[in-house]
């Protein structure tokens, strides 16, 4: 099947970045920011980064964004981080680290590449929630600190925070084009049915809601949980798909990670978004398409990954590294009313 470029995605989905060696990452070190270490690979879908670890100044990530990344996208995130600091100093976030010249990014010319953007910010040690295990306290806490992280946000913003995103929940019928990627004919179906639910149900009254710059990806891939105690959250990562959007918006993300388990399936997201009302309470219109944004949050994921694995096989395992536990969420949430599940948040997810 042609995996072509869909209309409106941008180059840093659409494109595969050239690789940058260690050798190269770790003279980037040493020349603009003075340090000396080691550096490992991490995983991504659009960047290069680095885990590095020095002589005596701690760890950290470099991170060598696409080339077609925006210096005033990756300004955002610094000038973000930056807020975050100021405004809740106990909140662990990535710290941006200056270089030698005081710059918080700046552009490296390196082989095979146009110019890239270069910054460094602080590792946040832990272990990450994926394979942390789960419980209801941790459930709570995702949430409580989800909302802690919008209130630092709130007064915040940034001419970049109107970027076009396609991980955005509000344009997930941008991506039908994307379910003939999906060769399951029943699947594709359920996902349709998603995204004709968001239109109907949520797109409406999204126009009317609170908005405001959000970190607008809390999977679990982004989030580290103390090691010793896998309820207590030590920091959320990335913050590469920030963006103006409704603060429900946000929150759907983050409960389409609490998996189903046994028994209801909105159970462990009810109980996140229990957390997040004990600091940021919702307004009834929020909690009315909260299970719409959720499902359309599912399909998202199911059609750009799908296309992503298509047309970059060797970033496959990456990309679908979601895959089944999503599939076995939008089959269960599949069998539910947009109502039932209204009245099972606004029954199960109050403040205790």
């Amino acid at each position: 099947m042609n995996a072509a470029v869909p209309d409106g995605f941008g180059e840093t989905l659409a494109k595969d970045a050239p690789d940058v060696s260690i050798a190269e990452a770790l003279a980037i070190l040493r020349r603009h920011y003075g340090l000396i270490g080691t550096a490992r690979p991490l995983p991504g879908e659009r960047d290069h980064n680095f885990h590095i670890r020095t002589e005596g100044e701690g760890e950290f990530v470099l991170k060598v964004s696409h080339p077609a990344e925006e210096a005033g996208f990756t300004d955002f995130q610094n000038k973000a981080l930056d807020h975050i600091l100021a405004v809740d100093p106990t909140l662990p976030v990535p710290l941006v680290r200056r270089s030698l010249e005081g710059n918080a990014q700046f552009m490296v010319s390196l082989s095979g590449s146009a110019p890239r953007i270069i910054r460094l910010v602080s590792y946040l040690p832990g272990q990450l929630l994926s394979r942390s295990p789960a419980s209801a306290a941790q459930d709570r806490n995702l949430g409580i600190f989800l909302a802690r992280l919008g209130r630092a946000l709130r007064g915040f913003f940034h001419p970049a925070a109107g970027s076009d995103l396609l991980w955005d929940i509000r344009k997930v019928a941008k991506t039908r084009p994307m379910m003939a990627h999906i060769v399951d004919g029943g699947r594709r179906a359920i996902v349709e049915r998603a995204i004709d639910a968001f239109e109907e149900h949520a797109a409406p009254v999204i126009p009317k809601l609170r908005a405001q710059i959000v970190h607008n990806d809390m999977n679990t891939y982004n989030v580290v949980m103390d090691a010793s105690r896998p309820e207590v959250v030590g920091g959320i990562l990335d913050f590469g798909d920030m963006i103006h959007s409704p603060l429900i918006c946000d929150l759907a993300i983050g409960a389409v990670y609490r998996w189903p388990a046994e028994g209801h399936p909105l159970a462990p997201a009810a109980r996140f978004v229990a957390g997040y009302q004990s600091v940021q309470p919702l307004e009834v219109e929020e909690i009315g398409i909260l299970f719409n944004l959720i499902r359309a949050r599912l399909a998202l994921i199911v059609n750009i990954t799908t296309w992503q694995a298509e047309r970059f096989p060797a970033k496959r395992d990456y990309v679908l590294r979601h895959a089944a536990e999503v599939w076995t969420s939008l089959e269960r949430l599949d069998g539910l009313s947009s109502a039932d599940a209204r009245h099972y948040f606004l029954d199960h997810s109050n403040p205790e």
